[in-house]
């Protein structure tokens, strides 16, 4: 391969591309971290919809709102997290840019947009309805 042609390391390949872990042990609870990042991402975007169809202050609200309760309604129930996720990016992209539309600080919207590309490439995790990948 490429990098060891050159190089001459006194390691074997499998030592160098291992993963190293500081508690192994815990690496079964991985599916339930994206399930804690969903359920975040879920909880964030149903305050940003409450809020969103409360005020109502336009149409343009409305839509805000009820796209919000469709990525909430995803993520909650695992049930097309992905399409989900990439719908709640979009939003969260478009409330970032357009601060009037924002209900939420600017640093939870980027947060926002790190757990849904988390999801997006990752997957829903534990007690989903997705097909895995």
């Amino acid at each position: 391969p490429f990098p060891f042609r050159f190089m001459r390391l006194p390691y074997h390949r499998a030592t160098i591309f291992s993963m190293f872990s500081l508690l192994p042990e815990l690496l079964f609870l991985a599916p339930l971290g994206a399930l804690i990042i969903r359920a975040a991402a879920a909880a964030a975007f149903a305050v940003a919809a409450y809020s969103h169809l409360k005020e109502g202050r336009s149409i343009a609200w409305y839509a805000f709102g009820i796209a919000e309760v469709a990525v909430v309604l995803s993520l909650a129930f695992g049930v097309g997290a992905q399409a989900g996720a990439l719908l709640g990016m979009t939003v969260v992209a478009f409330s970032y840019f357009m601060p009037s539309a924002r209900t939420i600080p600017g640093s939870t919207s980027l947060i926002l947009l790190a757990m849904c590309l988390s999801i997006l490439v990752t997957g829903a995790g534990a007690f989903a309805v997705d097909l895995p990948l």
